[in-house]
């Protein structure tokens, strides 16, 4: 056996995929080394506890519990026996300026309160009946026959070809479609807020994301969303996966075509057979490979691919305020004004959109009290190096005067920031891109698994068409399985 061949496969980044990673490669009976950066593991699944509240550290939420349960199991655990979810019964309250109230759930439980309440209600349900029935074959196919493989723009026309024809255009029009109620068109584009961009702009497909609330709900586990890393964590334990944190990654080498080591921000150089880099691909194209090993193909994808938003973090918690009950509070504009919501601007935002995860999990802060978390439009910048200090404290201050202005008694007892900075530095978001790729880019804007480097794979946030939790676990188990096809 080579020197190369006695060395551990790396893996650096211990988020999801890389845990998931690590895990399947660890099953298999590969040796292992799991290099993070920082001083946990869980990356953008994680919790930090402040003052004696939970905040998360990037995902709110579980979408899609059908796809994350086939995601464990196919990492030999029982998600249900390790982290245990609990559906959100009030998924999400929208407010409109006339004073209607619309709540959205599964179809039977959606609402409307305010004038013609029942009528509204009646078209609310419809409306959202008949997306369902029209968008549940795309969603079981994406899920069921997409999502679990390898992103693939052949794969994906071949399964999905049968509904071309409703998936063009944009989001607008198709919500323009079920519901004539302009009410009803703010509250359901409000459901898509998240995805940063505004609903003439975001193709007609991220409509998804609504599907999967009708489908299967939205969850939390116990203990908050660090539950599900935990899990990882505990099963790479188990398998005793050696576990580095605090070192971060300088530079992977290569030599004859082939990766053979990385080498630490401290100068220590870790011989390796293969690597798995679940980092950003921009970041592994703009930092830890030579220039004269930089796949050329790689390099044009790193230019071509488009990036997606960027955002302030702000956290608070709290007492004092009796707060609407819903896991989503949003108050919006009519819908073909909501990307102003995407916007920064100076003074008090006028809309506002904010998520109280201690509504389904009163655990997350001390008896009595609340965690509410919402996300501040992070524009006018070129790159995260741009933004200052001055306009994180602008944008925390302004959010504050307009949450104060819905709840006048609400104190604030712990406040956590995460500004564009604070993202690509503790979070490693390549320039502070929330999603790595832009929502709704087709399958060959990303990244792929395989590399023209020999050894070296890619899983993570840019190797996967979707931006959820069981995405992320399946990008890293698909790396793992295309190094071991390739080691035959």
């Amino acid at each position: 056996m080579s020197k190369r061949e006695a060395s551990p496969i790396v893996v650096i980044g211990a988020g999801l995929a890389g845990l998931a990673a690590s895990l399947s490669l660890a099953r298999a009976g590969r040796p292992v080394l799991l290099v993070e950066a920082t001083d946990a593991v869980g990356g953008c699944c994680s919790t930090t506890l402040v003052s004696g509240f939970t905040f998360n550290n990037g995902a709110l939420y579980v979408a899609v519990p059908s796809l994350l349960r086939a995601a464990f199991e196919r990492l030999g655990l029982d998600f249900d026996a390790e982290a245990p979810l609990v559906r959100i019964e009030r998924p999400q309250e929208t407010r409109l300026q006339d004073g209607t109230v619309v709540r959205l759930s599964d179809v039977e439980n959606s609402s409307v309160e305010g004038p013609k309440a029942n009528e509204k209600t009646a078209i609310l349900r419809d409306g959202l009946g008949g997306l369902q029935r029209r968008w549940a074959p795309v969603y079981r196919t994406l899920i069921d026959e997409v999502l679990p493989f390898e992103p693939s723009l052949l794969r994906t026309l071949s399964r999905l070809w049968r509904y071309l024809p409703r998936m063009g255009g944009h989001v607008d029009a198709l919500i323009k479609a079920h519901f004539p109620e302009p009410a009803l068109q703010a509250a359901v584009a409000s459901t898509l807020l998240y995805t940063g961009t505004s609903p003439d702009r975001l193709p007609a497909t991220q409509i998804i994301g609504l599907l999967a609330l009708l489908e299967e709900g939205f969850h939390l586990p116990r203990g908050g969303m660090g539950a599900i890393s935990a899990a990882l964590h505990r099963a790479l334990q188990r398998h005793s996966v050696p576990i580095r944190c605090g070192q971060r990654v300088d530079r992977i080498e290569v030599a004859d075509g082939a990766v053979c080591g990385v080498v630490l921000a401290g100068g220590e150089r870790i011989a390796a057979q293969c690597v798995v880099a679940t980092c950003s691909g921009f970041a592994l194209v703009d930092h830890l490979l030579p220039r004269d090993a930089l796949p050329s193909r790689l390099a044009g994808k790193a230019r071509k691919a488009p990036r997606s938003h960027r955002a302030v973090a702000i956290q608070f918690g709290c007492s004092g305020a009796e707060l609407p009950g819903a896991f989503v509070v949003n108050h919006v504009p009519a819908m073909q004004q909501q990307g102003r919501m995407h916007v920064s601007t100076p003074g008090t935002p006028q809309w506002l959109s904010y998520a109280t995860p201690t509504c389904v999990l009163p655990e997350l802060a001390p008896p009595g009290k609340a965690v509410i978390e919402l996300y501040a439009p992070a524009t006018g910048v070129a790159s995260a190096s741009e933004w200052t200090p001055d306009m994180t404290a602008r944008a925390v201050g302004n959010h504050f005067t307009a949450l104060k202005a819905r709840h006048p008694t609400l104190a604030i007892e712990a406040t956590r920031v995460l500004d564009p900075q604070d993202f690509a530095r503790s979070r490693h978001l390549y320039d502070g891109a929330l999603y790595g790729i832009a929502p709704g880019a087709t399958p060959d804007k990303f990244f792929p698994h395989r590399t023209p480097l020999r050894g070296l794979y890619l899983a993570g946030q840019t190797t996967f068409p979707g931006y959820g939790v069981p995405s992320a676990i399946l990008s890293g188990i698909q790396a793992a399985d295309a190094l071991a096809r390739d080691a035959g």
